[in-house]
This record gives C-alpha cells, structure tokens and sequence, in this order.
C-alpha cells in the first residue's frame, strides 16, 4: 500500500498575559518563527536547530524540497510555563518537555483546517532532543502515509539525536536517556508495544510511558541497522490495511515467532554496538540568517491565545482572550481570524464574514483568512452553478496557493470546488496536489475519488477505493465498500447491454433489436440530494442516556447551545477514538456527524473522541 513510499524513500537514503519580569521576543529565520521568553540567544539556537533538522531531513531522505505545513514555535523558558498549555489526562496536565499541536485539516468538506505549534520547556535537561522529536513528526506527518503509532514514535525519537555539522549530518546517535530507561525497566511484549493506539493507556498518562518511547526507539534502531524495513512495510500492511491479529502480522511480515523477534531486539540492545547513519551536510548547515523584535504584552497575549484556541483542552480560554484582544486592537489580524474560524464552525456567517473581512483588510498576505474566506462562501449557500460565485471562490483559493503553495486544504477545497462545477480535470490535478502534500490525510482520496466518478473515469477510481476499503477508519472504509459496489452494479449493467445490443429476435413483422435501457453511471457518494444532510460539529459531549436500550441519545454542547443527538442503534454508531460507547461519558471533547430532525434535535450518524 502507500508506506512502500515510506520504505522505498529511507532505502534510497496558555499563559494570556506575560508577567512584567518576562521579556518576551521573536525570532525568525528563512523558514521559522520562534516567540519565547527564554531570551534572543536561545530563540536563535532554537531557529538554527530546526533549520538545521529541516535541510539534513532532505539529504537524508533524497527529497528535492520538504513538505511541511505552517508551524509556529513557542519556546517557554521553564516547565511550569508549559505546564499551562499541556494535554489535560483525567484532568490533569500532562508531564511534558514538549508538544506536538494540530495535525492540518481533516479533508472533510466542510471542515476547516487547524494551525500548527510546537511547544518547548527550554529548561528541559534534553530540549534539543524534544526539539527534534516534536519536529520529526511534523515532517513525517508531512512527508509521509500513516503508519503505528509506535513505528511514528520510535522513528521520532531515531531523528532526535540529529547532529549536524559542516561537515556532516548524523542520524541514529544513542541519546543516554533512553538505554537508562530501558536497563532499568521492566520492557513491554513486543505485541503490547505494536498494540498501543494515541487513546492507550500507556501513551497517556502511565508510568510506563517511558518505556513505550525508549522501546519504539531501540525496535526502529534494529529494523534500520538490519536493513528489515522491507519486513517492517509488510507487517504494517498486514496490520493496519488488512487488520490481521498482531502475532500473526509479525508471523508473516518477519518469519519468525513474536518471542523470537523480541528476544532479537533485546540482544541486539544488550549485546550488539548499534550503528548509525551518516551524509555529507548540505551547504550552509551552519550560516542561516536571523532578524528579530521584542514583542509588546499584547502580542505575547494574541500568541498565547492562538496557543489556547488550538488545543483541545483550553480552546475556550483562547476564545475569552480572543475577545480581550479585539476590545484593545479590533483590527488584529489573528484575533479576527481565530474568532471568526469560531463563528464558521457556529454557521454564523455574518459573524464569520466580519471577522474575516477585517483581517483580510489588515493583512492580505495571510493565506488562511483566504482560505477561510472560500470556506465561509462555500458553506453559506454560494453556488458553484453560479459563475461570479465561483470564480469568487477560486480566486480567494488561488490567492491562498499563491501564498503558501504548500497549503494542501486550499488545494483540496478548490479540488473539490471544481468537481462541483464539473471542471473534473482541474479537481483531479488540484485534489492530486493536496495528497503529493499531506500524504496521511485520510479523506483526500475519497474527494479525489469524487472527482474521478463525475469524469466517470472509473479506471483510476476503483483502485483507490480498494485502497481506501482497508482504511482504520470504518466511516471511510464503509463508504469505499458502498461506491465500489456502486460501480460494480454500473459495470455489470453496461455489459449486458453491450451483450444484449447484439441480439437479435425474429418475429412475423420482421427482425426487431432488443437493446436494454442505457444505464446511468453512479454518482460520487458526496452527490445524491434525497438523503438528510449530514452535518459535522465540534464540542463536548456533556452526557450519554443508555437508559433505552438497544438506543442511546448523547448530549452535545456546542457554541453555547445544547444538541440532543439520538442512536436508535448505539452498537451500529461509526465510533472513532474507542472500542465501544460508554454509558459513563461526561465532559468529552468530540466530533460528531448527524442528521437534523429538529432545531435542537438529531441523529448520530459518528462520533469522535478527540
């Protein structure tokens, strides 16, 4: 499937207001931006080290040029500061050097894409290797399709321990922390470790979290050492594709027992000197240029809003400093565009369209307020049949591409623009571009898909309907199913008429031509008008009512408004983030599909844990 791409390319290779004794600057370089209260030397060290990741990630890995999203560092000056904007689990933060935030859009029409943070303790005792781990992800999560958490984990962690020199980039180098950590615990079973999923235990908030990272470190290192990335790509496939049981997976993908592979890592741990990998530094690894500016309390404030907008847990404390912003500047641009996404998702367009309207005055070179302009237009009812409606809509796209020509949501909305229109050859180069872009995004080749069933070019939609039947996700491996035998229904028809054209029936009148009624290819599944519109929301589920079994109705709260959302089936639910519903569920940030039935009243269609 799609991580042979992952295996062929490494074969060829918060706080809202700033305390007065807290200076607070930001840095920049040719492709990074660092806010930190840690001082303009630190800031400096931080750029150069990304830079620094960035240009050795693309020798490494033979790319031409590195995809990456917009990203924004905010490098604090110690944990506590951190601690203010870490992940809540079972209310409490989590403790964290570091943190990855947002992961783009989710390719869902309709949805809107998130922005991305780095967050760094700069007081951590190993910030450079939690500078280069959180880093790692964004570049494989840009670079590259999905893969187990442990394998994206470990891989990380492999990056972390970059050096780059004039010289030479080293890859692979054993950070001390990590054979600490796993000569003085007890190791996980090789299946756990391949077990473990972003809502596991052991992932969260669990003393053996340590150890999960150190042991996906050490695996990764063997599997490069031994150059098995071939069996580590068959496993995968086997795994996450076809959701074969772990033990067999490993069975299969590596020819041996899972006790046996397990003891192999820990021997090769033990026992074996582990190797890593080096290149020629590309030029000017060590010359990267800087400008700077110390920001004023209300730009530390806008920053720290954005930080707490962006997160799942403080998303509301963001909004509130949002607001306290605005009433001292109502022309900031970041304010204006984080209140209005708010509004968007609230389908209050007039709101919406203020906000945008405003930060798009103060600074048109924002590719987002662009974006969001088109997304705005698109869901409040302008018309794709409409020629001025569209044409406004693509130039606010294009405006956004121009921009940043690595913003793969504004190529995938104007993909899917297009396919509306009926332009099929400019929404399959545009929906084709956003996938080369963000390769993990799991409903761009559904929207590519689309496009192809409008052009009814089905030679190239049926592969990518098998590839996507394998996908974790039910919703979209149920969709894949259903347009596939959509297909293959419309497939079957077309060869018996061809079959019956050549028929021929003599009768006493003379020789009649049966030819059956030509049959109407299928639409895109995203087409048909007689089914409810379903319709997606963020917010928090408040309570889950099991009290009518088979059924259960779960209370969303959302905008200020409560929805009551009804499953006549719960078992049937496409559910993301769990095995199954739990009747105690409170207090939990989710999205949700569902059919209206009523002002305040629907039914679920799925729901996702985030």
């Amino acid at each position: 499937m799609v991580h042979k791409l992952l295996l062929a390319t490494i074969l060829c290779a918060g706080l809202s207001v700033a305390r007065a004794d807290q200076q607070w600057v930001e840095v920049n370089s040719p492709h990074f931006s660092i806010a930190t209260d840690g001082g303009e030397k630190r800031a400096r060290d931080v750029a150069l080290r990304f830079e620094q990741m960035r240009m050795a990630f693309g020798v490494l890995f033979q790319k031409v040029s590195v995809n990456t999203a917009p990203l924004e560092i905010i490098a604090f000056r110690n944990g506590k500061e951190l601690r203010q904007i870490s992940p809540l689990y079972n209310g409490k933060p989590i403790e964290l050097s570091g943190l990855f935030l947002g992961s783009g859009g989710s390719g869902r029409p309709g949805t809107i894409p998130e922005r991305q943070y780095i967050a760094l303790d700069l007081s951590a005792e190993d910030n450079w290797g939690t500078v280069f781990h959180e880093y790692a992800h964004l570049l494989i999560n840009s670079n590259f399709p999905p893969s187990p958490v442990w394998f994206d984990e470990g891989f990380a962690e492999y990056c972390s321990s970059l050096k780059v020199d004039k010289k030479e980039v080293s890859i692979g180098l054993v950070r001390p922390d990590l054979p600490q950590t796993l000569n003085q615990n007890r190791w996980l079973k090789l299946v756990e470790l391949f077990s473990v999923r972003h809502d596991s235990k052991i992932y969260n908030r669990d003393d053996r979290r340590s150890v999960f990272y150190a042991q996906s470190w050490i695996t990764i290192h063997y599997f490069m050492s031994k150059q098995m990335m071939k069996q580590v790509s068959v496993f995968v496939t086997l795994a996450e594709d076809q959701h074969v049981p772990i033990p067999e997976a490993i069975r299969r993908g590596f020819g041996m027992e899972p006790e046996a592979l397990e003891k192999a890592i820990e021997n090769y741990f033990r026992n074996s000197g582990v190797t890593y990998f080096r290149a020629p530094a590309p030029p000017g690894a060590d010359a990267v240029t800087f400008t700077s500016r110390a920001l004023t309390d209300l730009d530390v404030k806008t920053v720290m809003a954005d930080l707490d907008f962006h997160t799942r847990d403080y998303r509301q404390r963001g909004i509130a400093a949002f607001q306290e912003v605005l009433a001292r500047q109502p022309e900031n641009v970041v304010a204006n565009r984080g209140l209005g996404y708010e509004a968007l998702q609230r389908n209050d367009w007039d709101r919406a369209g203020e906000y945008f309207r405003r930060a798009a005055a103060q600074d048109v070179k924002d590719p987002q307020v662009h974006y969001l302009l088109a997304m705005m237009l698109t869901r409040n009812g302008m018309s794709t049949d409409d020629e001025k409606d569209l044409e406004t809509i693509k130039k606010e796209l294009n405006a956004a591409i121009a921009l940043d020509p690595g913003y793969a949501d504004a190529y995938n909305l104007l993909g899917i623009t297009l396919t509306s229109a009926g332009d099929e050859k400019g929404a399959i180069a545009a929906l084709t571009r956003a996938i080369q872009l963000s390769p993990r995004n799991p409903w761009y080749p559904g929207n590519l898909v689309n496009a192809y069933m409008r052009g009814q070019d089905f030679e190239h939609a049926i592969p990518l309907l098998r590839e996507m039947q394998k996908s974790s996700d039910p919703q979209i491996a149920a969709r894949a199913e259903q347009q596939l035998q959509q297909l293959e229904a419309y497939q079957s028809m077309v060869q018996r008429q061809r079959a019956g054209s050549a028929t021929r029936v003599e009768a006493s009148a003379g020789t009649v031509e049966v030819v059956e009624e030509a049959p109407k290819p299928p639409e895109p599944q995203s087409a048909p008008q007689s089914a409810p519109q379903v319709f997606f929301m963020h917010g928090t589920l408040v309570s889950v009512d099991c009290s009518t079994p088979p059924a259960a109705t779960f209370i969303i709260s959302s905008g200020g408004r409560q929805l009551k959302l009804l499953a006549p089936q719960q078992k049937k639910v496409i559910l993301m983030g769990a095995e199954e519903i739990s009747c105690s569920w409170t207090n939990r940030k989710v999205a949700v599909n569902y059919r209206r039935t009523g002002n305040d009243t629907g039914s679920l269609v799925s729901l996702e844990l985030e």
